[in-house]
């Protein structure tokens, strides 16, 4: 079970429906995004450094805007389901949403 992750400190990564990642501080994201995770500056850096940098920006691996919403959202899946868990600092966004203090 991961740690509590300070609210100050908490960022929420997402997914837009072209495929590529953005993340800003806080617990939420856009109209017609989808939630990747929440954690540290570090450990979303870190984890999308490895499995979803193309050389320009942070992108879901093997999803574009002509792909069919069903199999962008299973690549987007399969990207969430790895990076959760690599670290403490790094948790699920309903983690993320539960933890922050309303």
């Amino acid at each position: 079970m991961s740690r509590r992750i300070p609210s100050k400190a908490i960022m929420t990564a997402w997914v837009e429906r072209c495929g590529r990642i953005e993340f800003r501080p806080g617990v939420g994201f856009p109209d017609g995004a989808l939630p990747l995770c929440c954690g540290t500056q570090e450990a979303i850096r870190s984890a999308l450094k490895k499995r979803a940098w193309n050389g320009r920006n942070y992108a879901v691996p093997g999803m574009s805007e002509g792909m069919s919403d069903q199999r962008a959202f299973e690549c987007m899946e399969r990207l969430r389901v790895n990076l959760v868990g690599q670290s403490s600092d790094l948790v699920s966004y309903f983690s993320g949403m539960n933890g922050r203090d309303v």
